[in-house]
C-alpha cells in the first residue's frame, strides 16, 4: 500500500520521495484523490496563517496559496490544460494535433486558457474566503474533487499511448475511484472541518454546517463525471484515446467549476 501510495504521489507531485519504494502505480485510480489532501492542506495552512493570524490581505493570501499549490502539484496539470487548449480549441487535424500535444511551446489558445483559469481559480477563492470562516474543509477541498475528475477519465476511454504518462491510470475502475473519493474525504472533511469548527467558529449551528457540507459534497459528485466524459469523449473522438494532458486538464477545469458551485452555495444560505 505504501509502495503504491508514494508512486501516485511522485508522479502528480514534485514532493522528491526519499524512501526507496518499487514504483507500483496500479492503483492510482484509487490514491489520486488521496494525493489532493496535500495541495489541499496547504490551501488551509496559507489561509489561516496569512489571513486569520497575520491579517494579510486576501487577495495577497490567495495568491500565495496559488503559486505554492502550482509549484508544488498543479503545474503539471495547468500545462495539460494549455496543451488541450491549443490543440482543441484551433482548427486542426489529428496529426497536427498530435504534434500540438507534444510541442513544449505555448500558443494563443493555451495561454488564453491557462491565464482564465488563474484569474478565475484566484477571483473565486478570494471571494470564498468569508465563508471559508465557517467552511474551510470545504472551500479547500477542490484539489481533491479535480483529481477525482482526472481517476474518472481511464474509465471512459483507452490510452492514446501505451507508452505514455496516460496509461499509468489504464486499468482505472469507478469503484476504486469512488472508495479512493470515499476514503479522501473522511481524511479530509471530518478532522478539518471539526477542528476548525472548535478553533474558529465553535458558535456555528452545528446543523446548518451539516447540512452545507452534505450539499457541498453532493454536487461535485455531478460535477467530476461531467468533467471525466467530456474530456473522454474530446479525446477519445478526435485522437482515438487519451492522453496525460487530458488528466491534467480534468483537474484544472473541476477545481474551477468546483469553486464557482460553492460560490453559489455560500451566495444561497
Amino acid at each position: 500500500m505504501l509502495d503504491r501510495f508514494l508512486s501516485t504521489l511522485s508522479v502528480v507531485s514534485r514532493i522528491p520521495i526519499k524512501l526507496r519504494i518499487k514504483f507500483d502505480p496500479s492503483r492510482m485510480d484509487f490514491y489520486l484523490p488521496i494525493t489532493g489532501i496535500f495541495p489541499a492542506l496547504i490551501g488551509i495552512l496559507l489561509f489561516v496563517i496569512g489571513s486569520l493570524f497575520l491579517g494579510l490581505p486576501d487577495a495577497l493570501v490567495t495568491i500565495f496559496i496559488l503559486i505554492a499549490q502550482y509549484l508544488g502539484f498543479n503545474l503539471f496539470h495547468l500545462d495539460g490544460l494549455m496543451d488541450t487548449a491549443d490543440a482543441f480549441l484551433g482548427c486542426a487535424d489529428r496529426e497536427k494535433r498530435l504534434l500540438i500535444l507534444k510541442d513544449s511551446r505555448i500558443g494563443v489558445y493555451g495561454f488564453f486558457a491557462g491565464v482564465s483559469v488563474l484569474g478565475l481559480k484566484a477571483a473565486l477563492l478570494c471571494s470564498l474566503f468569508p465563508f471559508a470562516h465557517n467552511y474551510p474543509a470545504l472551500v479547500f477541498a477542490y484539489p481533491l474533487w479535480g483529481r477525482l475528475s482526472a481517476a474518472l477519465i481511464p474509465c471512459m476511454a483507452k490510452p492514446l499511448n501505451p507508452g505514455g504518462l496516460g496509461a499509468l491510470v489504464k486499468d482505472s475502475r469507478p469503484i476504486r475511484c469512488v472508495f479512493g473519493m470515499a476514503l479522501a474525504l473522511s481524511l479530509w472533511v471530518l478532522p478539518v472541518q471539526g477542528l476548525c469548527m472548535a478553533l474558529l467558529s465553535p458558535t456555528a449551528a452545528i446543523n446548518e454546517i451539516l447540512r452545507v457540507t452534505i450539499a457541498a459534497i453532493l454536487f461535485p459528485c455531478v460535477i467530476c463525471p461531467l468533467v471525466a466524459f467530456y474530456y473522454a469523449r474530446l479525446y477519445r473522438n478526435s485522437l482515438g484515446g487519451y492522453t496525460g494532458d487530458a488528466l491534467g486538464a480534468a483537474i484544472e477545469t473541476t477545481e474551477v467549476v468546483y469553486e464557482l458551485a460553492v460560490l453559489c452555495i455560500s451566495l444561497a444560505i
